[in-house]
């Protein structure tokens, strides 16, 4: 099991009635664990961000100035439809 470091987080209080609440419904382990949980899930979304920003930084140099520029703002247009993108959710 990995180590666990104590930390201290401010979130809105509405939020954190909901949690306590979910918690003593047994709806969740505990507002410790589901935060971790959320925090996780975040930070894996960053680490494939950023292998997919190295990946195309790679792709420009073997494709070209112009053929990047036509992937940037596919995935601009992608990223505001959300979901409807085509399947390219992260």
């Amino acid at each position: 099991m990995a180590d666990k470091e104590r930390v201290t987080i401010t979130i809105p209080a509405e939020s954190a009635a909901a949690l306590r609440r979910l918690a003593k419904e047994k709806r969740i382990e505990s507002v410790s664990a589901y935060v971790t949980e959320a925090v996780e899930e975040r930070l894996g979304r960053e680490e494939r961000a950023q292998r997919i920003i190295e990946g195309w930084a790679a792709e420009v140099e073997r494709a070209g100035v112009e053929e990047w520029a036509e992937a940037v703002e596919w995935a601009r247009a992608s990223d505001r439809r959300g979901d409807d993108a085509g399947g390219a959710a992260a």
